[in-house]
């Protein structure tokens, strides 16, 4: 299976959902934002991390015409240490990936990833959101995603699997409806995930 194959039924997930346009840059190279600090566009991805060892975080974009952009500097993250990362809430096909230590190229091999993206639907407006836990992913790379508002559901997967509705696994999972499409509409609100919870 191939991360594209995921990919792109995540955005064609989210297509109709979408009301705001890709951030799109002109360029292709390397395009790094500095993690700032949080203003009234932006919402937290507190990124926590319980797994033996470091591991470095980044925000990726998938632009409709499938570029990946690099959205922040890649950040390490010690074993049981934890960092906020601010996100546009406006932006869609955005990914968190715990590989941004192998360069921008690496963004399309298998590993685990919290995927998410700005929705709005009628007069609601909030964040829709996955977790993906790629084919060829190695035993231990569990990941878990809870919403701010406790009205929106929590995603979590464990080194013995995900099930449909928290995870994609596979590309084959839009024959039973993209279980693991979940949308938050509760407004702006911020996001904890965590690699390797207990």
């Amino acid at each position: 299976m191939h991360v594209s194959t995921i990919a792109a039924a995540f955005i064609a997930a989210l297509t109709p959902l979408a009301q705001a346009q890709p951030h799109a840059h002109s360029h292709s190279h390397r395009h790094a934002h500095a993690v700032e600090a949080r203003d009234d566009s932006t919402f937290d991805l507190t990124v926590v991390n319980q797994c033996d060892s470091t591991k470095t975080f980044g925000l990726y974009q998938i632009t409709s015409s499938f570029e990946m952009i690099e959205m922040s500097d890649p950040l390490a993250i010690e074993s049981g240490k934890s960092a906020v990362i601010p996100v546009d809430f406006a932006e869609i096909g955005m990914r968190l990936s715990a590989t941004a230590d192998s360069g921008l190229a690496a963004q399309w091999e298998a590993q685990t990833l919290f995927e998410f993206g700005y929705s709005a639907y009628s007069d609601l407006t909030g964040t829709a959101y996955d977790l993906s836990v790629m084919e060829g992913v190695a035993n231990g790379d569990a990941i878990a995603a809870y919403p701010g508002a406790s009205e929106c559901e929590s995603k979590v997967c464990t080194t013995l699997g995900c099930c449909l509705a928290d995870a994609w696994s596979a590309a084959d999972q839009t024959t039973d409806g993209s279980p693991a499409d979940t949308v938050c509409y509760q407004g702006k609100q911020n996001f904890k995930v965590v690699w390797c919870p207990s």
